[in-house]
């Protein structure tokens, strides 16, 4: 990406607004004017907007605050040190804090809302482009060009996504009326709306990523670390599945739409994606503290749909490293370790107990999935947002609700049995056991990537910690409290 390009905002000083987001303002510099009037320069922008899902930088963080969040509140970590709550336990003691020392809900929104800022900016250019130059393009510029819109589209739709699992109630819970977030639409710094509902927000979602889907259908070759059709696809599976309703009360209409949206991903597009297996599987997230796994080259990976590459480019690495693994080299303490009941999950001859490993210096027992090349504190692991063992688990989940127990329980067994377990395990599940089956392979294969809490919740289910996991004190969250919602930040 060209240094000319550079998309800041006026948010990094707290400015009060009550509880609106014109704080979030863009402050675009430019080399030459009209610089996204050129398909060029709307390319350049949009691999700009990719690199602010990442947090290695001084700018507002965005990918270390969402998998704080997702997981702190969750049962599948515990707290390596307790004490009181901090900005980094936050989350954990179901606080919520909004403060910018006291939790990381502040740094969430900031961030989240710069991705749709810059998203909406270039928005606005291809726009303008479509009104005034787009039929004069060469035949290869038209599809970079759309290409480029169902990106911006796509980025937008998977901040929204994140911003209303944590700002708004579960889907199942009166979404027609329960307050979302706001939806903002351009890049004006007047442009403040106010809480679309929950049902009004997952609409919008939906719509950018249909359109997104199509757009991205254009003949432009990009690698795994930019979103395409099959990613647009992934996270409809997965926006169908928060709106599927309670295990007690599933929508079959929603249900149905989650498992079209994976077929989608499965029977649309050829060979492209494969669940990996064996030595394959284990490279994906096993210790790669040497390096010599090549964990952080994963545009061969045929599983990762789609990923931030954290690898490459000049503000490289993840503050993500630090959520999970202690480096006393650089003197972090991880904040978050596997629970026991999380370890007690993973049984004999499961390949996924070799992506947990014990650190030498502390004598806790951590996560490899963000394990890269000596560092901890800062991974370059990808942080993965959509592969393919997601997928099975999304359609697996929804056709159990649907009653279709045979193509769930195919599903589930291809995630089992790729962890070297055997088949039988999944074949003499019997059908009023199998969504408990499907959710408990859920929680093991998806550990650590930001799912955790959300999975009892948008099912109104309640999220338990043991006392061995909770400094002595067991907790319990019922998917009603209103702990389960954030506050939007009073900036």
């Amino acid at each position: 990406m060209k240094k000319s390009i550079i998309i800041f905002f006026s948010s990094l000083t707290i400015i009060a607004c009550n509880k609106q987001i014109d704080a979030i303002k863009p402050l675009t510099q430019i080399d030459a004017e009209g610089e996204l009037s050129s398909v060029a320069g709307i390319v350049e922008a949009t691999t700009g907007n990719y690199s602010l899902l990442q947090g290695y930088s001084f700018i507002t963080p965005y990918d270390a605050p969402m998998i704080n969040i997702g997981e702190g509140r969750g049962n599948n970590v515990t707290l390596q040190q307790f004490g009181p709550p901090t900005k980094q336990t936050d989350a954990f003691f179901f606080q919520n804090s909004s403060g910018q020392t006291t939790g990381y809900s502040s740094d969430f929104y900031r961030g989240s809302y710069q991705v749709i800022v810059g998203t909406n900016l270039v928005l606005e250019g291809i726009v303008k482009m479509e009104k005034d130059g787009f039929a004069s393009l060469s035949a290869s510029d038209k599809n970079k060009f759309l290409y480029a819109k169902g990106e911006n589209l796509f980025l937008r739709a998977l901040t929204y996504f994140n911003l209303i699992r944590v700002y708004g109630k579960p889907y199942y819970q009166d979404a027609a009326t329960s307050s979302g977030v706001p939806l903002k639409k351009t890049s004006s710094v007047k442009d403040n709306p106010a809480p679309s509902t929950v049902k009004e927000t997952y609409d919008f979602i939906i719509n950018d990523l249909q359109q997104a889907a199509q757009l991205m259908k254009a003949p432009v070759t990009k690698s795994n670390a930019f979103s395409n059709t099959a990613a647009a696809w992934s996270l409809l599976s997965r926006v169908y599945l928060y709106m599927g309703g309670s295990v007690a009360s599933p929508d079959a209409n929603f249900n149905r739409l989650g498992v079209t949206y994976s077929d989608s991903v499965t029977n649309q597009t050829g060979a492209k994606y494969a669940l990996l297996h064996g030595q394959d599987y284990y490279k994906m997230f096993g210790d790669d503290s040497d390096g010599s796994l090549g964990k952080t080259n994963f545009s061969g990976n045929k599983e990762i749909i789609f990923a931030q590459d954290n690898a490459t480019g000049s503000s490289a690495g993840s503050y993500i490293g630090m959520i999970f693994n202690t480096d006393v080299i650089n003197g972090s303490t991880a904040t978050y370790i596997p629970s026991s009941d999380f370890k007690s999950l993973i049984v004999a001859n499961d390949i996924r107990a070799t992506f947990l490993k014990k650190n030498e210096n502390t004598g806790y027992v951590e996560t490899t999935k963000y394990l890269s090349v000596t560092y901890q504190t800062i991974t370059y692991a990808p942080q993965i947002y959509f592969r393919l063992g997601e997928v099975y688990l999304n359609r697996a989940e929804a056709n159990a609700k649907l009653g279709n127990y045979q193509a769930a329980k195919d599903d589930l067994k291809a995630i089992h049995t790729r962890a070297g377990l055997p088949a039988s395990d999944i074949d003499n599940v019997a059908n009023q056991n199998l969504l408990a089956a499907i959710l408990k392979e859920r929680r093991i294969e998806l550990a650590f990537e930001g799912h955790a809490s959300f999975d009892y919740f948008r099912n109104g289910l309640p999220m338990t910690r043991t006392a061995a996991d909770n400094n002595g004190q067991a907790v319990t969250i019922q998917p009603t409290d209103p702990k389960v919602v954030f506050t939007i930040p009073n900036f």
